[in-house]
């Protein structure tokens, strides 16, 4: 093997070890969106924040505010699956 060979490959391991840490940190982060310990969604708009519903309390009140909060954690977690598996489809490419 020579040495074009081995950089060849060394620079090919090094990206699919990237995509594998990206991929790990989204599954950790989906892990903590829809687990128990998920207790609040907060937005930060023009270097402000907005708390929204507590979601550790046993029941949360079914009006507008939780309806907008559940679709906003629904497309989160569609649009970091949908990451998830792109990253998958580049890691075998590779």
């Amino acid at each position: 093997m020579d040495i074009k060979t081995l950089e060849y490959m060394e620079e090919r391991a090094g990206k699919a070890r990237a995509i594998v840490n990206r991929i790990n940190k989204l599954n950790e982060v989906l892990v903590k969106v829809k687990g128990r310990s998920f207790k609040c969604l907060v937005l930060k708009v023009d270097s402000g924040a907005v708390s929204c519903t507590d979601w550790g309390s046993k029941k949360v009140k079914n009006d507008y505010s939780a309806e907008v909060e559940a679709q906003m954690l629904n497309a989160f977690i569609d649009v970091t699956n949908a990451e998830i598996a792109s990253l998958e489809l580049e890691l075998a490419d590779i």
